[in-house]
């Protein structure tokens, strides 16, 4: 038959197709990847590296002398008989000595809710013993940062306490 054209296509004709479209979707979905890393991530880790890396530093050499002090701490939390709360902070020397004149001062921090923290400064209450009272302090985890001064003579304390 002159004129008449049929075509005859082979019966898996389309799979070769199917493997290059799924390239393509591929490389489609990464190319998308690539661009939202790019644009989201500067790839600065933090900012002032080289303050940083001095201020660990001086963190190390701290805890170094920290250590050589011996100080023993005990941070406990009390509900009081109004209801409020008070942090109680203990503190002996290496040989189990009450710590006198110490200046307490520092931070309670809410990890779970920002804007939260509260400062603390805790007052003496005798036998190395020191105190602040908590108004309205919600129940929960919170993480106290405390520094403790001497003269020349610095510890820091840094707890989780539970609150119920």
């Amino acid at each position: 038959m002159i004129g008449k054209t049929t075509s005859h296509r082979s019966p898996g004709w389309w799979i070769p197709w199917t493997f290059a479209a799924g390239f393509l979707l591929v490389v489609a979905v990464n190319g998308v990847m690539i661009w939202l890393a790019a644009s989201s991530w500067t790839g600065l880790v933090t900012e002032r590296a080289y303050d940083r890396g001095l201020e660990y530093n001086r963190n190390l050499e701290a805890a170094a002398r920290m250590a050589q002090l011996g100080w023993q701490t005990r941070l406990t939390v009390a509900t009081l008989a109004d209801g409020a709360r008070e942090l109680r902070l203990e503190a002996r020397d290496r040989t189990g000595e009450p710590l006198a004149g110490l200046l307490v001062e520092g931070k309670l921090e809410r990890p779970v809710h920002e804007g939260a923290d509260r400062e603390l400064f805790l007052v003496p209450a005798g036998r190395g013993l020191y105190r602040a009272v908590l108004e309205d302090l919600p129940p929960g985890q919170w993480h106290a940062h405390l520094r403790l001064t001497r003269g020349n003579e610095r510890f820091v304390v840094s707890e989780r306490l539970i609150v119920r």
